[in-house]
């Protein structure tokens, strides 16, 4: 944990040279949705063998667009070996809309088929052994189809000026190039020619080689050299203004490229530099940067989320979350991206989480909290699901903003506390540079074997409830105080929100106990429902929080704190939680002696409420309260019950 507090006391001083955007509720749902509507044309798809005897070594693609023209012409040339004996065809996904002019293989003219099934079926002319190297190459044209995904090539306007835009995610390409559109392939390297009218400007992945002049046309040549898979491969044409960041790697830079429109230049400077210490934190946390011999980007584009391109992240706006999420993505999604769609919370949990870390180490005591607690919000508003996604043929499962999204992260922020920040980031790193795995595609299982090793620990049963199992667990938790002395008897009871599903979740709870002159945090090994503790403070205290620093994913935690031995969560009951402007309160059996309302911090924020009667509906305006998490403290016959509230 230390090494941790260092390097959050050094990255310290960026707090004094930018800021942050407050956490946005809806961020995830709009981000999600997205994925959901740009994978719903692809999930209606039959799938295909396309490219099953074929493993791809190289793209060279030249392709020539006019932003003000719904129009592709090209030729890519596609390097592949053979992974079956005596293979004398092989396939590519295209759209059956694209006109495809010509195929040539060895300089010459061969026969091809392109069929409504959007297939190019190329036949060789001869046979081609194992493990042959081999190449062709395809000539074509047309209008992309529109309505698959966002477009996947979209043709749109800004401030009355034209743009050309891709978003291939998941399986769009095939829309507007002949590729291999699945989850088994990547390309090792790729070259791209683009050439446009000249007063326009391209990005695309990877190192901008060169932008040459002819006649009125302008051709821009983007070279890179790491494993992409076929949907992070984009390109964008507009007129672009450009400028460069930079941020720091060890004892060099790297360059962070920015494609922005003209009247956006002003707002892109002052918002965008804040990934130079993202980019700086996720090195220290993870792994350098991926692409580290390349650069990384960010290009503006006609959408208003974002889309984590191969070096190059598309972006509709210029908000933290956005730039957070999709950097996050560059090490997971982009180096090691999923191999199926059960396990999309590799890519999407882990960049949620990468927001999160954010704020965890740039605002960790105003955005931090509210980030967490929104999480937790959004996950317990419905009793059941899983990260692990059991139906691939539903979108909306596949990129559930609740599940793969939020719960994905949160399962790694659990994962935290349960192994300790060392072996947590030190399994992440180790993840992360999983030659077998880095710049590839990965499974749950890989990721558990390395979280296993760094905490030297079974984590079976963990992943059992928070990967595969459904639902949360609320707890209630007794305090009871000797009248003699300062002993005291915790019990800790647990039920689930799905308990068909899960029985117990085993997680060790926090406690912070507090009294006007002392402040503990004790956390409990809980291993069953009804677990007691008996523990000496050396002190009674006052009041005791659940959970304080917001570890577990839980809802309608109650404590209670005094000499009976009664439920009094059974008696009371809060509402609405989270709340916006009233909360009602409301004790069905004994009058209350107090209520009181508290900050995170311990601070009264609320005046005493005393003698509400029983059976009465009492209403506390707390519209003037800023958004938050907050504490009802109710005293009843001497015993007190701790409630957490959420303030929106």
């Amino acid at each position: 944990m230390k090494k941790y507090l260092c390097l959050f006391f050094l990255l310290f001083i960026y707090k004094l040279s930018f800021s942050q955007d407050a956490p946005q509720k809806d961020f995830i749902d709009k981000l999600s949705f997205s994925e959901r509507k740009s994978a719903a044309a692809f999930l209606k798809t039959p799938r295909n063998s396309n490219g099953d005897n074929y493993d791809l070594k190289y793209h060279r693609m030249n392709w020539s667009i006019d932003p003000d023209t719904l129009f592709i012409s090209g030729e890519v040339t596609s390097y592949f070996t053979t992974t079956k004996p005596s293979v004398n065809q092989i396939r590519f996904d295209l759209s059956s809309v694209m006109i495809v002019d010509s195929v040539k293989y060895h300089l010459l003219n061969i026969s091809f088929s392109h069929n409504s099934g959007d297939t190019l079926i190329i036949n060789l002319p001869s046979a081609l052994l194992l493990n042959q190297l081999d190449s062709v190459s395809v000539f074509y044209h047309g209008n992309p189809p529109q309505g698959s995904g966002f477009g996947s090539f979209t043709k749109s306007l800004h401030d009355s000026v034209p743009i050309i835009w891709t978003l291939s995610e998941p399986f769009g390409a095939k829309d507007w190039w002949p590729c291999k559109n699945n989850l088994s392939d990547k390309i090792d390297s790729i070259d791209i020619f683009i050439t446009t009218p000249q007063q326009y400007r391209t990005a695309s992945n990877g190192m901008l080689i060169s932008e040459t002049m002819q006649g009125n046309f302008k051709t821009a040549h983007w070279k890179h050299r790491y494993p992409i898979a076929t949907y992070l491969i984009a390109i964008a044409a507009t007129n672009y203004q450009v400028f460069s960041l930079y941020a720091k790697n060890g004892t060099d830079s790297i360059q962070i490229l920015n494609y922005v429109y003209p009247e956006s230049l002003s707002d892109a400077q002052v918002n965008l530099p804040s990934v130079i210490p993202y980019i700086e934190l996720f090195d220290s946390l993870f792994t350098p940067y991926p692409f580290i011999k390349e650069r990384y980007g960010q290009t503006q584009f006609g959408w208003t989320g974002g889309m984590e391109h191969q070096t190059m992240t598309f972006l509709g706006t210029f908000s933290h979350e956005v730039i957070a999420h999709e950097l996050t993505h560059q090490w997971t999604g982009d180096m090691i991206t999923c191999g199926n769609w059960h396990e999309i919370w590799l890519n999407e949990g882990f960049a949620t989480y990468g927001t999160g870390l954010t704020y965890n180490f740039f605002s960790p005591t105003m955005y931090w909290p509210i980030w967490l607690q929104d999480q937790i919000n959004k996950i317990t508003s419905q009793p059941n699901g899983s990260v692990y996604c059991n139906d691939t043929t539903d979108v909306n499962h596949i990129f559930d903003s609740r599940l793969s999204y939020s719960k994905g992260a949160m399962l790694l922020h659990m994962l935290r506390w349960v192994i300790g920040d060392n072996a947590f980031f030190a399994g992440i790193k180790s993840y992360l540079s999983d030659t077998t795995l880095a710049y590839k595609f990965a499974c749950s299982d890989n990721f558990i074997s390395h979280m296993e090793t760094a905490s030297d620990t079974t984590l079976t049963e963990f992943f059992n409830d928070w990967l595969y199992g459904e639902g949360y667990p609320s707890y209630s938790v007794a305090c009871n105080f000797s009248s003699t002395s300062n002993d005291i008897k915790v019990t800790i009871n647990q039920s689930q929100s799905d308990p068909s599903s899960v029985s117990f979740f085993k997680m060790p709870v926090p406690l912070k106990f507090k009294d006007a002159t002392h402040d503990t945090i004790i956390v409990f090994k809980n291993t069953f429902s009804g677990q007691q503790y008996n523990i000496n403070l050396g002190f009674k205290p006052n009041s005791v929080i659940f959970d304080p620093d917001l570890w577990i994913v839980s809802a309608n935690d109650t404590i209670i704190l005094g000499t009976k031995e009664y439920d009094l969560s059974n008696e009371i009951s809060v509402f609405p939680n989270p709340v916006s402007d009233f909360l009602n309160i409301n004790c069905s059996c004994r009058q209350f002696q107090k209520a009181e309302i508290y900050d995170i911090n311990g601070m009264l924020v609320h005046p005493i409420i005393s003698n509400i009667s029983a059976n009465t509906n009492y209403k506390i305006d707390l519209s003037d309260l800023s958004s938050g998490i907050y504490f009802l403290k109710a005293v009843i016959d001497n015993n007190v019950l701790i409630k957490k509230i959420t303030k929106l």
